[in-house]
Parts: C-alpha cells; sequence; structure tokens
C-alpha cells in the first residue's frame, strides 16, 4: 500500500499550513506540495511528537480526508499523552487519560501506533491501538547489554510496575527489583528501597518507560551506591522527557540511554549517550 506521512509539527509550513485567525481560531491547509505528495496514496499517516495539539491534528486529518477517500489511516503516537493521568489519584482530579482517549476515538483512525504505553488501560480505552513493546517488538536492550559486558551485570526495574511491563528474564540476566513511595496527591517521593542482592554486582543497567524530572532513578541510585558504592550504573528509557535537564542524571549514571521514539524537541544543552 502506497503511503505518505505528515510530521506534526516538522512538516508545518513544508506539507501543511497553520493559518492563526484573531481571535485565536486555527485552520489547517495542505499547500501544493503536501496535496501532491498524496497523489496516487492510499493511506496517510499522521506522526506526531512531542505532544501535537489536538485541534491541529484533527484539522489536518480533516484536510486530508478532504482530498479524497482513503483506504488506511494511521495515526502515530509514539509517547501516548496522559498515560500517567490514568485514574483520579485525589478527589477533583479528572482523568486525563479517558478525556484523551474520547477525542482520539472520535477521529477514528484505523489505527493507532504507540510505543511502550505507561498505562495499559490505554490499550482499553483507546480503540485500534498497537502497543509496540520494547522487549518483544522492537528489541532496544540487546545491543545495550552487549555494549555494557554482560559479566557482572544485572538488570534493575525501578520498581512493580517497571517489572511487570518488561520481559527482562529473556536476556539471561539477574534482576534486581527497587521500589518507591510516592504521594498519590502530590506526587512526592520519600522513599526507596532496593533489594540486598545489588551488593553482588559491578554493573548495573536500570530500565523504565519514562524519564521525567528523573527524581525516581537518582533517588534509587543514590539507595544503590550506599550497598554497593563501586557498582557502575546506566540508565535507559524508552521516552526521555529530562525536564530538569541531564547534569543530576550523570552524577549517579555512566550512561543513559533513550529510544528512537523519544522526545525530539525540548533537550537542554548537554550531551546524551
Amino acid at each position: 500500500m502506497k503511503s505518505v506521512t505528515f510530521n506534526i509539527p516538522d512538516d508545518r509550513g513544508k506539507l501543511y499550513e497553520v493559518i492563526k485567525y484573531p481571535a485565536g481560531e486555527i485552520q489547517v491547509r495542505l499547500t501544493l506540495t503536501g496535496i501532491m505528495a498524496c497523489d496516487r496514496k492510499e493511506e496517510y499517516v499522521i506522526t506526531a511528537n512531542p505532544i501535537p495539539d489536538i485541534i491541529e491534528l484533527a484539522q489536518l486529518k480533516d484536510a486530508l480526508d478532504g482530498l479524497r477517500h482513503w483506504h488506511h489511516r494511521v495515526l502515530e503516537l509514539m509517547y501516548l499523552p496522559y498515560a500517567r493521568a490514568d485514574r483520579r489519584f485525589a478527589n477533583g482530579d479528572s482523568r486525563g487519560l479517558m478525556v484523551f482517549a474520547d477525542f482520539i476515538n472520535s477521529f477514528n483512525f484505523d489505527l493507532v501506533y504507540t510505543f511502550d504505553v505507561h498505562s495499559r488501560e490505554s490499550e482499553l480505552l483507546i480503540r485500534n491501538l498497537v502497543n509496540i513493546d520494547p522487549t518483544h517488538h522492537y528489541d532496544q536492550f540487546t545491543p545495550i547489554i552487549k555494549e555494557l559486558g554482560a559479566p557482572d551485570l544485572c538488570l534493575i526495574a525501578p520498581d512493580k510496575g517497571a517489572m511487570a511491563r518488561y520481559d527482562l528474564s529473556a536476556y539471561g540476566l539477574p534482576i534486581v527489583l527497587g521500589g518507591k513511595t510516592r504521594n498519590p496527591k502530590t506526587g512526592a517521593l520519600s522513599g526507596f528501597i532496593i533489594e540486598p542482592e545489588i551488593r553482588k554486582f559491578k554493573k548495573g543497567l536500570m530500565v523504565d518507560d519514562i524519564c521525567d524530572g528523573g527524581g525516581t532513578f537518582i533517588g534509587l541510585a543514590e539507595t544503590i551506591h550506599k550497598l554497593n558504592p563501586g557498582i557502575e550504573l546506566s540508565l535507559y528509557v524508552s521516552h526521555g522527557i529530562f525536564s530538569k535537564g541531564l547534569t543530576e542524571l550523570f552524577k549517579h549514571f555512566k550512561k543513559v540511554y533513550e529510544s528512537d521514539y523519544s522526545f525530539r524537541n525540548g533537550y537542554p544543552n548537554e550531551e546524551k549517550q
């Protein structure tokens, strides 16, 4: 099937324009280049990274749908917005994931792809959602493990959620489980634990889906280094937001890895591995 891809925001001003009116409304218009790119195509893919403006996404889809009948319409949201807001954490909270899912479902995409989604509730709420699991469909870890060197290396799941999310046993390495205490209302972290087996290893690769400010990983790394001062830690995340930069992370981790599906904009001016 012949396909054309529109990237939000990279193709803004190239394949499509966003016209903003004085009152604040926007309109999306395909450029001549964008219209020509659709010629003789049977499928379109809209891919958005980072989080798209939901109205821009809706109007881009409508502009494409206005050209012709398409056999297949695909949305790629490799970082699925609002997946961390999958429930009411406190009285008076909204359910962000459900609200977002309602929007996406109203667009009637034939397929919606995401990568390593934070909450599996997303698969129940968003129609036609396909979650790409890094340990099954897109192997991110094998080259990293090879680079770090398997002897004396363990894999570290920061909490039970990470342990359940990944099939870490597939790599034939010891797995060490960590944990944390988080205030569900404020999100504040108050304590970290790690299994005592961490003392046995010279290297550890911590694996999780999202690094936002990095507080979980830094706090757990500090706990690990108290038990095993000489261990060399590295970090893998599927989605690197790095909202507080990388400086503090590199005080505790020799290397920080992120997937190909991570955020492309908003990085601090610091070098990543």
